[in-house]
């Protein structure tokens, strides 16, 4: 399983970058996590002939995730992706086209897309927010937060996976209204120690030019556009 990191920034981007957006691919399977700004310039990029995309999964409907995905409708409006394309949301009302294929997603519920397996489980947002564990043939997974603020069942859904991708949006505790809706620093690094995690990703990175604290750990890397990470079989 692979995982390229589309783009890295919410809840706006950065100059010449783009907000959450991560393609995931075992075999030939393909999965978009979220689609914000960029995203589908920064695929076409990555695959000029278009890849023939499996699914996409949003983490739930604000832009900064999903502000890409009527162009993503568009070009299989225009035959350029193929189609139905399966669109997984925690809301599906403004999805519903009939290049899309919408399935509502719902704590604890499971799919099978392609090689891939995928668990979502409800997250503290704002809006209905889903995150989601995806697992290979090979059990290598990886759990994907979106957007959430910090509650004890992360811990469980985040429990051995290989690779934590998650929301750090805060670099420290000190605004309380944000912490109702998305992780620090600190504590994406407690996560992943208390969920067992091999590895963490910090993304969602907010654009402003200020420095985020450096991070000591090995295992741990800071969000950047381009990255690649592959599992080991």
């Amino acid at each position: 399983m692979k995982l390229t990191l589309l783009g890295v920034w919410g809840p706006f981007p950065a100059p010449d970058g783009g907000c959450s957006s991560y393609l995931v691919e075992d075999g030939d399977t393909k999965i978009l996590l979220d689609c914000g700004s960029g995203a589908l310039s920064k695929l076409r990029a990555l695959y000029p002939d278009l890849p023939a995309l499996d699914a996409i999964v949003l983490s739930h409907m604000h832009a900064d995730h999903a502000g890409e995905i009527h162009l993503f409708r568009y070009m299989c409006e225009f035959g350029l992706m193929q189609s139905p394309l399966r669109v997984f949301s925690p809301e599906t009302d403004k999805l519903r086209f009939p290049v899309f294929d919408p399935i509502q997603t719902t704590d604890g519920m499971q799919a099978t897309v392609g090689s891939l397996t995928l668990r979502f489980t409800s997250v503290r947002h704002a809006v209905p927010t889903t995150g989601v564990r995806i697992t290979d043939a090979n059990g290598h997974s990886l759990f994907y937060t979106g957007d959430t603020g910090w509650f004890d069942g992360l811990i469980d859904a985040a429990k051995g996976a290989d690779l934590l991708l998650a929301d750090a949006c805060l670099r420290d505790e000190t605004n309380e209204k944000a912490l109702k809706n998305h992780m620090t620093v600190a504590q994406v690094l407690s996560l992943r120690q208390q969920a067992d995690c091999e590895a963490a990703i910090l993304t969602h990175l907010f654009p402003d030019g200020a420095p985020y604290p450096p991070i000591i750990d090995r295992h741990v890397l800071y969000a950047a556009e381009g990255m690649q990470l592959t599992s080991r079989s």
